[in-house]
């Protein structure tokens, strides 16, 4: 799987790597298209764009691994998966690493929250044991087919318990050997900086670009602190959100094709029908 020592490296480089979220093989595409040299499959976009609902853990493995197997069928760059808490325990988590490494995953980013959420509050982040996230970090690890494939540890702990929690699991999530950290919820410079200090020289370290107000908003910024990836989760779903719904309304209300229908070749199917040549039609 050359893609995952093509992401070690993008993740390695001087220069940070710039990573849209995306949901489905079009707009992997289209991000492939502008020029994104790796992309994320997003568990929130998922859940948004292929059930229309909330990111509250209910999506499944072979719905993620069908997504991505169609994903990396159509691009040639490299691919970060979200698996959110790897769908189970240690054992499960593994799984979830073989099924989404050979479903074409240069890396995969798996989480510290608890695998059922409570349905009393389904958007709060419960935690797992520090040391059970270890358990399936490690677990992993162990599974990988490809040693060269990206293990990302993302912690929830800052809005549950605190930035010195979420820094002393970071910690430890980077002594079980993952290959990168995240710590979501990171608000300040501040914050970010005493993760740096704590991480970053041993361990390429993941921001998270998705809420305005936040005290670091540029990827630039962020490579000047010391991350190597800048990860902008929201932005293919907010887009397409507001084109459908521009582009409904209108229709709604005067449905007519104008010039506006008529769209250039998106999904590059000359170039692929011309790489595939034209089948006979038999007779």
């Amino acid at each position: 799987m050359p893609n995952a020592k093509t992401l070690r490296a993008l993740i390695a480089a001087p220069e940070i790597l710039v990573t849209p979220g995306i949901y489905d093989a079009f707009s992997a595409f289209r991000a492939q298209e502008a020029g994104f040299k790796a992309i994320f499959v997003s568990g929130s976009a998922l859940a948004a764009m292929h059930l229309a609902r909330p990111d509250i853990g209910l999506l499944t493995l072979t719905e993620v691994a069908e997504a991505t197997a169609r994903i990396a069928d159509r691009i040639s760059i490299p691919l970060l998966v979200d698996a959110d808490q790897g769908f189970g325990n240690a054992f499960m988590a593994a799984r979830t690493m073989r099924m989404l490494e050979q479903s074409g995953a240069s890396g995969v980013q798996i989480e510290d929250q608890l695998d059922t959420k409570p349905t009393s509050f389904p958007l709060g982040r419960p935690l797992i044991p520090a040391c059970d996230m270890v358990d399936k970090i490690k677990a992993m690890l162990d599974a990988r087919r490809d040693g060269a494939v990206v293990v990302s540890a993302r912690s929830d702990a800052v809005s549950t318990e605190g930035v010195d929690a979420a820094l002393d699991r970071a910690a430890a999530y980077a002594a079980a050997g993952a290959d990168m950290i995240f710590v979501e919820n990171l608000k300040t410079r501040t914050d970010m900086e005493r993760l740096i200090a704590m991480i970053g020289r041993r361990k390429p370290l993941l921001h998270n670009l998705l809420r305005t107000g936040e005290e670091v908003q540029e990827a630039q910024t962020l490579q000047a602190m010391g991350y190597s990836v800048a990860l902008f989760p929201g932005v293919a779903v907010q887009a397409v959100g507001a084109a459908i719904d521009g582009a409904f309304t209108a229709l709604a209300a005067n449905p007519v094709l104008d010039d506006k229908g008529m769209q250039p070749d998106r999904i590059g199917a000359a170039d692929y029908l011309s790489t595939i040549g034209s089948p006979q039609v038999p007779r």
